[in-house]
């Protein structure tokens, strides 16, 4: 079996993660849950299964924003009854998981042209643009404060030779008009069609539809969250201030939420895997996904 010391290391370098979008945490969650299942192979106790559940249950609690890695953990945990069985499912997952965002760019090409704008950093966005480069001129890219993820994604485009302009999330309504689309990824996607991404989302859908142009989600539906918005601003992941402001100013609150809510009015049309999917298809996948968490959940406490 890993080493404990080890395998809470593996943990902590998933649940502490800023760096990355949901894309690179869910393939690194499955790949530690496969580690870990190939090593408890050769148990054919009652209770072999309790590392996985345990460790399972961790990795879905740890992200609220971030539905895909619960989803993914459920998914995997609750449709395997040995450890053997998991290990040889994970390793089918990943493979489909990989071929994803080329089935969601082959739905979206029809959709995305000329000059787009984007922001932050997701790993499925990425991918999309460069397979609709052929037809974009140009992307607007929007540096992501406090911790510049956008910085990220405009060396990922540029890097292949994409023309791409890096500005700051407040000039986003300057380079709006001449943008035929908004493109962004996904965090989470609200059982409602609600998305929950990288703080600044919300404000630059607003700024979409003031000036009439679509606003694009690009999500795998591994993404498509049993929750709905509650109000509940655990869900948008505060953390430290000091990444906004590095020294604390006498009677200065300051606050850094990770995450914010964009209304489902708000998104033109949400391309995943499977198409472009509507509030019915959304829903139905949602509950799928609430089977699913329950069904480890209660793996999880026998």
């Amino acid at each position: 079996m890993i080493e404990q010391a080890i395998l809470e290391q593996r943990i902590a370098h998933i649940t502490g993660d800023r760096a990355h979008g949901s894309r690179w945490l869910v393939r690194e969650a499955i790949v530690l849950l496969r580690d870990l299942a190939q090593t408890l192979s050769t148990n054919t106790s009652e209770g072999a299964l309790k590392p996985l559940y345990h460790t399972g249950l961790t990795l879905a609690h740890a992200r609220p924003a971030m539905a895909a890695l619960a989803n993914a953990v459920a998914q995997l945990l609750s449709t395997a009854d040995s450890p053997q069985a998991i290990a040889h499912q994970a390793d089918r997952w990943l493979q489909d998981y990989e071929t994803a965002t080329t089935r969601i760019a082959q739905h979206a090409q029809p959709l995305i042209k000329g000059q787009v704008m984007t922001c932050s950093i997701s790993g499925t966005t990425l991918d999309v643009l460069l397979a609709c480069r052929s037809q974009l001129t140009s992307i607007v890219t929007l540096e992501g404060r406090p911790r510049y993820e956008g910085r990220a994604m405009a060396e990922a485009l540029a890097q292949q030779d994409v023309a791409v302009t890096l500005i700051t999330d407040a000039q986003a309504d300057i380079f709006l008009p001449d943008c035929s689309a908004v493109v962004v990824g996904a965090d989470s996607i609200l059982a409602n069609g609600d998305v929950l991404n990288k703080a600044g989302t919300a404000l630059l859908a607003w700024a979409a539809r003031g000036h009439g142009i679509p606003f694009y989600v690009t999500s795998e539906t591994l993404k498509i969250s049993p929750q709905n918005w509650t109000g509940d601003l655990h869900l948008l992941e505060e953390k430290e201030p000091e990444e906004v402001l590095e020294k604390p100013l006498a009677g200065v609150t300051v606050r850094n939420f990770y995450f914010d809510r964009t209304p489902h009015q708000l998104v033109t049309g949400l391309i995943t895997e499977r198409g472009v999917l509507d509030a019915p298809a959304i829903s139905t996948i949602a509950a799928t996904f609430a089977q699913q968490r329950k069904r480890l959940e209660a793996q999880s406490s026998v």
